[in-house]
């Protein structure tokens, strides 16, 4: 009996892709591996973009709803657990310096990963498939590196995180939720690096 053969643009065999090279890559440094996943992410997007339209929705109201809702989501928890979330991140990231993790969780991961979860997954198979599918991405990023109880923590969070980006892509389109998920990134993963930084320059 023959198996039925997915379709090169089906978005759960580019994510089977995804995962194989985060198992194949598990023995490398994390900041090297990290960019190998963000760069096999961003080639299956763009090979995925070649064949099929992806609408961005970009409108600056559509931006500024999502950045905004990223803010009201994000800021009280920096408030809160600022010296937390930097000793977190910088352990997950492998990098202190709050440039370096700009430009990798600002720059390279949220586009990234919002085009390629919230504009192929999402758009073709539903939100529910696309949450799924986010929060296992920080057991792929993460568990070779850190203790399990620190990756399931970000398996529950970005599974929370997921489901606020899928609304708010369903609601204000993919240039938002992308927008949303950089402002979270930044307050949550980049503003407790750039605090610490700042409070040593200035002691």
């Amino acid at each position: 009996m023959k198996t039925a053969r997915r379709h090169p643009l089906d978005p759960r065999l580019l994510f089977s892709i995804f995962v194989a090279i985060g198992v194949g890559t598990v023995l490398l440094d994390q900041s090297p591996r990290l960019a190998l996943l963000w760069t096999s992410l961003l080639a299956m997007s763009i090979y995925y973009r070649g064949h099929r339209e992806v609408p961005a929705d970009f409108t600056l109201r559509n931006i500024g709803r999502g950045a905004l809702l990223g803010a009201i989501i994000s800021v009280p928890l920096l408030v809160f657990l600022s010296e937390q979330l930097r000793t977190f991140t910088e352990r997950l990231y492998a990098a202190r310096d709050p440039v370096l993790l700009f430009y990798q969780v600002c720059l390279v991961s949220a586009p990234i990963e919002e085009y390629f979860f919230r504009g192929i997954v999402q758009s073709r198979l539903g939100s529910s498939l696309s949450i799924g599918l986010y929060a296992l991405v920080p057991l792929l990023y993460f568990l070779p590196h850190a203790p399990v109880l620190v990756a399931f923590i970000v398996f529950v969070v970005m599974g929370a995180l997921g489901i606020v980006y899928a609304y708010v892509r369903d609601r204000y389109g993919l240039a938002a939720s992308i927008a949303c998920h950089v402002m979270v990134g930044f307050v949550l993963q980049v503003m407790p690096s750039l605090i610490a930084s700042l409070r040593l320059a200035l002691s």
